[in-house]
């Protein structure tokens, strides 16, 4: 996504190489009503339990049952929204049809009238966020990822035209979307011949390849190349969704267990993160070695069969996103609950962990040209929330280590010579808007005949 290293964050060159620390970015006390709001309050349906220690059983038998925004409300918990975001999870990787759920979604194409039935889900993104570099797996191939959205998003971006960009440069700049509203981002592992994958969700996709663009290895958006039925694994999930009154999102992530791992305790810069292999690690790499932007350094090793150097070693630089010891301890609690109950019935996302979530602790903030790292005061949940397989390499950066430091509210100012800037607005937090308003509308690819 060119363009948007300059749009959409303050970027500062702090880095933090130092393990799992507790940066007060959001001041909430670790109370069970800390994240109270002046709305009207709604019937309470959240877990009683305080810890978190209890996911729903009716998520466990039978259909998993959809997500309802009035669950936040005037009385929610911490607690509360993690629940929202597991239940959203299993929700959309409930199989409908032969499909995932979210696979039956629309593109993020699908916000113009002539593309509004788009949903070819044609892995296209390999580029990490805010960087031209790529994750580059053990085996020397590009992890691949795709962004969707939900009816309720679409309709509401069809409705109000913002795929028009003099539309959207007049729009109200205090209108958000509404609560139903969802987007994702998936990313996906190519699997290797005889690769164990017996723990991973896994599928045949159909990716755009890479090849030489000014230079550097790269997806011709041009001209783009299809490879189809490709074996990938399901690494990692962006979920982010509009519950009542939170305008700004909820944004939560999930991985796959055996990924990479999490920092340790004061780690510096020679300390090894792990003595074991992970998927996206090697034993013994040193904390100063993981999560290095490749940008301006990848080349192929072989063209042909779509390798790269370097390869690029993940841990998890804050274990459950950080944030205060309340909203790590609802996340673990929350995680092991589910997953006990997920292998009961030896289901494949029994294997998968909620990394973290955060939000508004008063939503009646949420307002036009406001950035995080100006003012994040009123931030709570997972304070330094990343995905290690979408958001690798901005973990380690101060001003960009949390969803809402890209995800904001700023204007738009680094565009081309020949298009008005964008004013700050509330829905400058969609990067599948601020994409279209920029670069314009990109015809989804044709879906080869032979699928």
């Amino acid at each position: 996504m060119k363009l948007f290293k300059h749009i959409f964050c303050l970027l500062f060159l702090t880095v933090s190489l130092v393990a799992c620390k507790e940066t007060t970015k959001g001041g909430y006390d670790d109370t069970e009503n800390e994240n109270a709001t002046n709305e009207t309050t709604l019937i309470q349906v959240s877990n009683p339990n305080s810890d978190c220690k209890n996911a729903p059983a009716d998520w466990f038998t039978g259909n998993v049952p959809t997500p309802d925004p009035s669950f936040i409300n005037a009385n929610s918990n911490n607690c509360d929204f993690h629940l929202l975001s597991w239940q959203y999870f299993l929700w959309l990787t409930e199989e409908v049809n032969g499909q995932l759920r979210f696979e039956t979604m629309f593109t993020n194409k699908a916000i113009t009238p002539e593309y509004k039935d788009d949903t070819y889900h044609v892995l296209d993104v390999v580029e990490q966020a805010l960087s031209k570099g790529m994750l580059i797996d053990q085996n020397g191939r590009a992890v691949y990822s795709s962004i969707i959205i939900n009816d309720v998003f679409q309709q509401f971006v069809l409705d109000n035209k913002l795929y028009d960009r003099a539309t959207m440069a007049a729009f109200d700049p205090n209108t958000g979307f509404p609560p139903g509203s969802l987007t994702l981002k998936t990313s996906w592992k190519i699997v290797q011949d005889g690769e164990d994958t017996s723990k991973m969700y896994t599928q045949k996709s159909d990716i755009e390849l890479l090849t030489l663009v000014d230079g550097q290895p790269r997806i011709d958006k041009d001209n783009p190349k299809i490879q189809t039925d490709v074996e990938v694994a399901l690494v990692g999930l962006h979920v982010a969704f509009v519950p009542d009154g939170h305008a700004e999102f909820v944004w939560a992530t999930f991985e796959f267990d055996g990924n990479a791992p999490d920092f340790p305790e004061n780690a510096t810069m020679d300390t090894p993160v792990s003595s074991k292999d992970w998927l996206l690690y090697a034993a013994n790499t040193t904390a100063g070695d993981v999560n290095t932007d490749n940008a301006g350094l990848l080349k192929f090793v072989n063209q042909n069969a779509q390798t790269l150097t370097p390869i690029t070693q993940v841990a998890r630089q804050f274990k459950n996103g950080g944030g205060k010891a309340t909203n790590q301890t609802h996340i673990m609690n929350l995680n092991a609950s589910v997953k006990e109950q997920l292998a009961k019935n030896n289901s494949i996302w029994q294997n998968y962990f909620e990394v973290g979530a955060i939000w508004f602790n008063n939503p009646d903030l949420l307002k036009p040209n406001w950035n995080p790292n100006v003012d994040g005061s009123f931030l709570t949940g997972s304070l330094e929330l990343s995905n290690s397989t979408i958001e690798t390499f901005t973990q380690k950066i101060v001003s960009e280590n949390e969803c809402f430091s890209c995800h904001n509210t700023n204007a738009v100012t680094d565009v081309p010579a020949d298009l008005e800037m964008l004013g700050g607005k509330n829905v400058n937090l969609s990067h599948v808007l601020l994409k279209n308003y920029v670069e314009g509308t990109e015809a989804p690819p044709a879906k080869p005949e032979n699928n």
